[in-house]
């Protein structure tokens, strides 16, 4: 059995697209919040596995 996707979010319009593809897919996912309003998407840990960096 494979790792479910972690999938790092906020509860914005964006965030929440990913989620109900994954849904829809029926892939095993597991929800990560990155509260962006308190710059936690800035931290180490987030910048290193973030593709957009």
């Amino acid at each position: 059995m494979s790792r479910p996707i972690e999938l790092h979010y906020w509860p914005t319009p964006n965030g929440w697209k990913i989620s109900i593809a994954l849904e829809e897919m029926g892939l095993p996912y597991e929800m990560i919040p990155v509260n962006i309003g308190v710059g936690e998407q800035f931290k180490p840990e987030f910048l290193a596995i973030s593709p957009n960096n």
